[in-house]
């Protein structure tokens, strides 16, 4: 009586076409004479799978030589069922289908067809088939990940074609299936292309394809990634949706959050369905690129709104939270010392360790921001900033164990922020300059970083010495509070005209200002322009200063000397026009401009 109270488990075997119902346990599947579900061939003591029932749940476990399998794609430890949904199994290669109903599962079970398949290609969203297990391989050789099959009779779940064609395709002599059992890791998620692809990883910097994307667990049972460790959830390949089209995790709980395949780092939100532009700012260590960046953010927030009726946004605010905080940081404070920046540490906060080409390594955080124009219906897209240490730009510095600023080689915009405060030169002409940043004696090694930032890009890309990127360069001379009357007493032409039909970007006002910023760094360190233009055939230089007064020096609670922005006198001036400029490049609809 008690049997007839649960529901039952339908299994069949998608190789043999074998069929069998459960309705208590314990019940053993595999080749061994002792099984009660005998699929296979090999030895006598070959048990796939363990299934036994606690209640109104029945448990799945890996058999004799697996620890564990794969559970609609996904490598758990073991399962347990309890709804009425279709399910595959996958143990050492053999593929299984299962489901939870009462007697009227009978009909599902005699549906199940193993001698016809269909293939479903994602990107396509189209269906081929039937045909047979013979004819699998020839419809299934693309990228894994790309592809899930199933035999008639299956409607909601399927199998990837890596996980299970071995079995499929490789007969043993005596003309079964059944091979001698392998390493599960050959069936679990493959490697990835990483030079080719669809998309850009915005923290690894690798490519992949839509069909590489990995989803991110969510069930708490789910926890213990076998590549990211313990603390995080699972990552996987997903083969089963709900109707919203969102992934299930192995516990049929929806995951809509994504992966990239190589470094198995979170997405940001929407980042399959608008394009990334990574901007890429490179510095040497303390020449400000986090006042810089902090300053740039809170700017075109304002602008991009005020000017062009373009939001930007946070794509991901819990990502974006240090970036944020700096920002609150410097904008909110009362003091210099509130308002102190400490240096970007190289192992700080921004960064994070993440697996790279087999090795753990220290990468920076991506920080995401979106730009939408629903007045002109426009579907949008984001931008990606790094707040890099200085240290990763130099020489020595860039080693597989160290990659951190490799983002420049896939950048859209590349944005060098020169400190003339270090440059000798600059300091001499500046003498009598009551800035207390002039106090401090620090080599200029500027140019080197540029150089070695040529270098680093064309070993990337595969470039000769003599060929250059088209990436749009801005050559950012910084603190031009402290030396902007060197450029002569004429004020520097608008970025921004505004007329009938809106707000433009004035291109020949940002190239007639780019004349003179160049003429004064070719005079007094033309080094950095030749370096520039070894680099791109696409170069701007522009003057800036983020606090737009000269820092003050002041002692913090441990008595430390600092120098840091006075909030009180805080006037960024043209921060923002080197973004402008490579905005009207990127989404010139969005952001006008005219000549």
């Amino acid at each position: 009586m008690e049997s007839n109270s649960f529901q039952k488990l339908w299994i069949v075997d998608c190789l043999s076409g074998k069929r069998a119902t459960v309705d208590g346990g314990p019940f053993t599947i595999g080749s061994s004479s002792s099984c009660d579900f005998r699929s296979g061939a090999g030895d006598e003591d070959n048990v796939m799978l363990r299934i036994n029932r606690v209640m109104k749940t029945y448990h799945v476990y890996p058999g004799n030589g697996a620890n564990s399998l794969l559970f609609d794609g996904q490598e758990v430890t073991n399962i347990g069922i309890h709804d009425g949904a279709e399910h595959t199994v996958v143990v050492r290669g053999s593929p299984f289908v299962l489901r939870l109903g009462d007697d009227d599962g009978d009909e599902w079970l005699h549906s199940i067809d193993p001698t016809n398949w269909y293939v479903y290609k994602r990107t396509d969203q189209e269906w081929a088939g039937p045909v047979s297990r013979e004819e699998l391989p020839l419809m299934t050789n693309c990228d894994p990940g790309e592809i899930i099959v199933m035999c008639a009779g299956m409607k909601e779940m399927g199998f990837y074609p890596h996980q299970i064609m071995t079995r499929m395709v490789a007969p043993a002599s005596n003309g079964s299936s059944y091979e001698a059992p392998v390493e599960l890791s050959q069936f679990e998620a493959p490697e990835v292309n990483s030079e080719y692809g669809e998309f850009t990883c915005p923290v690894c910097w690798f490519r992949f394809d839509r069909g590489d994307v990995m989803n991110i667990a969510v069930h708490a049972s789910l926890r213990g990634d076998t590549v990211l460790g313990e603390e995080h959830m699972q990552r996987f390949l997903a083969s089963r949706f709900n109707d919203r089209g969102q992934a299930l995790d192995a516990m049929g709980i929806s995951a809509p959050e994504t992966a990239c395949p190589h470094c198995r780092r979170k997405l940001p939100p929407n980042f399959l369905d608008q394009p990334h532009y990574i901007f890429s700012i490179v510095g040497a260590p303390s020449s400000g690129k986090s006042y810089y960046l902090s300053v740039l953010v809170k700017m075109m927030q304002d602008i991009a709104f005020k000017h062009f009726g373009v939001t930007f946004r946070d794509a991901a605010p819990s990502e974006n939270a240090v970036l944020n905080d700096m920002r609150n940081h410097l904008f909110s404070a009362g003091t210099p010392e509130e308002a102190y920046l400490a240096k970007t540490d190289l192992e700080g906060a921004l960064y994070e360790t993440l697996p790279r080409q087999g090795r753990q390594v220290r990468l920076p955080k991506p920080f995401v921001f979106r730009l939408t124009d629903r007045e002109r219906g426009e579907d949008g897209f984001s931008i990606v900033f790094y707040d890099n240490a200085g240290e990763h730009f130099e020489p020595g510095r860039n080693s597989a164990d160290s990659p951190g600023a490799q983002h420049i080689a896939v950048a859209s915009g590349i944005f060098f922020l020169f400190d003339p405060l270090y440059n000798p030169e600059f300091r001499r002409k500046l003498d009598g300059h009551s800035d207390p940043q002039l106090a401090q004696r620090r080599s200029d090694q500027q140019d080197i970083l540029l150089a070695e930032s040529e270098t680093r890009i064309k070993e990337i890309l595969g470039l000769s010495s003599s060929e250059r990127i088209s990436t749009p360069l801005s050559v950012i001379a910084g603190k031009s509070d402290a030396w902007l009357q060197m450029l002569g007493d004429e004020p520097l032409l608008p970025t921004l005209e505004h007329g009938p039909e809106g707000c433009r970007i004035r291109l020949d006002h940002i190239q007639a200002n780019s004349d003179r910023v160049r003429e004064l760094l070719l005079s007094v360190s033309p080094s950095i322009v030749a370096n520039a233009e070894a680099i791109s055939s696409d170069v701007m230089f522009f003057a800036a200063s983020p606090l737009g007064h000269p820092p003050v020096q002041f002692e913090d609670s441990e008595g430390h000397l600092r120098i840091g922005p006075d909030p009180e006198k805080l006037n960024p001036q043209r921060v923002e026009d080197a973004t402008l400029w490579v905005l009207s490049k990127i989404a010139p609809t969005m952001f006008p401009s005219h000549s």
